[in-house]
């Protein structure tokens, strides 16, 4: 019985996440594509583990790192890998796909990868930890690796419109920032907790409240302006 709490517990934020997006999507997307982003965003975890462990030998142990190069590991070993993955997926997937015709399209596919690859990270964490910390993920990092995707999917949807007016060097700005901005906003979240010092734990509480509204209000903006490309 408590196992199944557990995984209620991992599961039940992203499918209330999920849900709030794909509702704002005036021209729903196909569920088969969907269900196909959402299980390649699980795939991924096993290659992103594999690295991320490969890594972390390059680097000291966290205890004794300096909180420059403490944050150097986080963004790289942990942000890059994970928002990189998360990327090609997206992009690979979606970006010349035919359904892919309006801006707000692209925040619902990265959302879908972002929070497969979240929903089994969060099952594994909370099978071991407990309950107590499928709670705490529930309100953090959840919801955290969402923004990062709508960020993703907001500059990926302004590169698709961007390709749409023939601006190919507008194009090529929104697709670096697709991928540069969620990875910065990971490594913030990710490094704040890091550290295990209150200065910055406060400081994550407060760019938790900044992002979490940042990207309430970039859905809200854009699903309903959410004109055909």
């Amino acid at each position: 019985m408590e196992t199944l709490i557990m995984l209620v517990i991992s599961i039940l934020p992203v499918y209330l996440i999920l849900k709030y997006i794909y509702k704002k999507d005036n021209n729903k997307e196909p569920y088969k594509m969907l269900k196909t982003l959402f299980i390649y965003g699980i795939i991924i975890c096993l290659p992103v583990a594999f690295i991320e462990i490969g890594i972390e030998k390059l680097f000291p142990d966290e205890k004794t790192m300096s909180l420059s190069m403490l944050f150097i590991y986080v963004l790289i070993d942990v942000a890059l890998i994970e928002e990189l993955f998360k990327w090609i997926v997206v992009y690979t997937m979606s970006f010349k796909h035919n359904e892919f015709d309006q801006i707000y399209d692209a925040i619902v596919y990265a959302a879908f990868v972002s929070l497969g690859f979240a929903c089994i990270e969060n099952v594994l964490y909370v099978l071991d930890s407990g309950i107590l910390v499928g709670l705490a993920r529930g309100i953090t990092a959840i919801p955290g690796h969402a923004s990062d995707a709508i960020i993703m999917g907001n500059y990926l949807g302004l590169a698709k419109l961007a390709e749409a007016n023939n601006n190919i060097s507008l194009k090529r700005r929104n697709l670096i920032l697709s991928i540069i901005l969620p990875v910065l906003t990971h490594g913030i979240y990710d490094y704040c907790l890091f550290t295990g010092n209150i200065i910055f734990i406060i400081g994550f509480i407060i760019f938790l409240i900044f992002i979490y509204v940042y990207s309430i209000k970039k859905i809200k903006r854009v699903s309903s302006n959410n004109h055909s490309l």
